[in-house]
């Protein structure tokens, strides 16, 4: 429903006779705001701008003809909320036209923000006293995503063939810690099957860590986790099985009602991105794994459902 409310807009707009500033457009900064501590998706690390989240939007800046300027905000983890009031303001304040790397779960983007107000987050250049404000927030609309976040099955030394399924690993002893993603994959897999062979681990140790001293076998990890360890810890003798589980989520853009042009024009700029090859460059620039976007681009949950069957 959500992309379909987007597309009419889109339609809409593009449909309707060009403005006389219009012509103005393709040389104003497209705007971006990125989370500045999400590594290795976006984050800046000793004043300089890194991340997968950054190629992308410097991908699609240059596939639109137009300059990227990044905002970078601070995510308040303790601020209370719902993320569609906590994102929206960004875009509804002007901060920036878009917010990258957003995970395109339907519960963040349809719960309704308009009736409700939050203030800022920290964004870099901005006074304190600039964000006291309460900003009204907004209906999130998506993009279609660029990048699954998904989970793999991260193997040891003792694990020495393939794993394509998950049923694989039951020969095998695996380490999670309590109510992980990979915790839960474990318990919801055909309903249990991995359970008696998966063992929590203390939540202050690393379940990768665990693995790799022999304590363990294997681990279902998150994909760009495991990428952050390997870039961490060159001399690994852990691997990806190669193998994607389905439980997670698409990165993609989000804005407003108010941006649906602009949206439009970045659903296009990504396909042919997609297409050419260029987001799966820039994932293997920054050494992530990149997994293609699943459909739908919105989700309606992580999929952990699907695991009971």
């Amino acid at each position: 429903m959500i992309r379909a409310s987007v597309l009419l807009v889109a339609s809409a707009l593009a449909a309707a006779p060009l403005a006389a500033g219009a012509a103005d457009a393709d040389t104003r900064p497209l705007t971006v705001c990125l989370n500045k501590d999400n590594e290795p998706f976006s984050f800046l690390k000793g004043g300089q701008p890194a991340g997968f989240d950054l190629a992308v939007a410097q991908a699609v800046a240059r596939e639109l003809g137009r300059p990227l300027e990044v905002r970078w905000y601070e995510k308040e983890r303790r601020r209370r909320g719902p993320i569609s009031v906590k994102t929206s303001v960004l875009v509804t304040a002007g901060v920036c036209d878009l917010v990258g790397g957003f995970p395109l779960v339907q519960s963040s983007l349809e719960r309704p923000g308009g009736g409700e107000e939050t203030t800022l987050p920290p964004v870099d250049g901005m006074s304190e006293d600039s964000r006291k404000k309460p900003v009204k927030g907004s209906q999130l609309f998506a993009s279609r995503g660029y990048h699954f976040a998904g989970m793999t099955p991260v193997l040891g030394p003792r694990v020495t063939g393939n794993v394509n399924a998950l049923d694989d690993l039951l020969p095998y002893r695996l380490a999670h810690r309590p109510a992980s993603s990979g915790d839960l994959i474990a318990m919801a897999y055909k309903k249990g099957l991995l359970l008696k062979n998966t063992a929590h681990v203390d939540v202050q140790t690393d379940p990768l860590d665990a693995v790799e001293k022999g304590d363990y076998d294997a681990t279902i990890a998150e994909q760009h986790r495991f990428d952050l360890y390997r870039a961490e810890h060159p001399q690994t003798t852990l691997r990806s099985s190669g193998m994607v589980v389905p439980v997670g989520f698409n990165l993609g853009f989000v804005t407003t009602e108010a941006h649906a042009g602009l949206l439009a024009e970045v659903n296009t700029a990504l396909g042919k991105l997609l297409q050419g090859g260029q987001i799966a460059k820039a994932a293997e620039a920054v050494k992530l794994t990149f997994v293609p976007p699943q459909q739908p681009d919105v989700r309606t949950g992580l999929g952990l459902e699907k695991m009971t069957e």
